[in-house]
């Protein structure tokens, strides 16, 4: 089962608040996925200007060589309980794998800096990624194409290790640490 997934590594925006911000998505985005940040997003809480201060409206790349961020969401299972008054809302879990931002939701984006290292799901490559080779965002995708070679510029990221994604005593694809190479 190939999954999406991100857990980070040895990251500068662990330490570093200004690595970190804010976006919002006019579609579901999957944990892991590589997003351009376009301009703040609009919000009535402050009217003098209308716009949220740390939010940015995301998209897909348009270009594979777009300044891009990625999706680190901290979204947990959420469900209703009908036959009460109001229904109970009952969230539960930890933070694992397969996770989706909702259309219209507040999510947490990391910039990335030179060798920072974070894991990526199955999901999170066009297609199966090989040790020792690379990633590269894609126009109109948020996903990882697998590249062979360190080629063209923008955002590159090398695949170092691939390991088993268990949970429990199953496992569930597989998952890749990876590092930035190239910016």
């Amino acid at each position: 089962m190939a999954a999406n997934v991100f857990k980070t590594g040895k990251m500068i925006s662990n330490v570093v608040d200004s690595y970190l911000a804010n976006a919002v998505s006019e579609v579901a985005i999957p944990d892991g996925a590589i997003v351009k940040l376009g301009d703040l997003a609009a919000d009535t809480t402050y009217a003098a200007n209308g716009k949220e201060y740390d939010v940015y409206v995301a998209t897909a790349p348009t270009a594979a060589n777009d300044e891009v961020v990625i999706c680190d969401y901290a979204g947990i299972e959420e469900y209703s309980e009908s036959g009460y008054t109001p229904n109970n809302v009952i969230k539960y879990g930890i933070k694992l794998y397969g996770l989706t931002v909702p259309a219209g939701t507040i999510y947490r984006v990391r910039r990335l800096a030179l060798h920072d290292k974070f894991w990526l799901g199955e999901a999170n490559f066009a297609s199966t990624p090989t040790v020792g080779q690379f990633g590269a965002p894609a126009a109109g995708k948020t996903t990882f194409a697998p590249a062979a070679s360190l080629t063209g510029t923008g955002l590159r990221v090398k695949v170092l290790v691939e390991e088993d994604l268990t949970t429990g005593m199953k496992s569930d694809g597989k998952i890749y640490l990876c590092e930035v190479v190239q910016l």
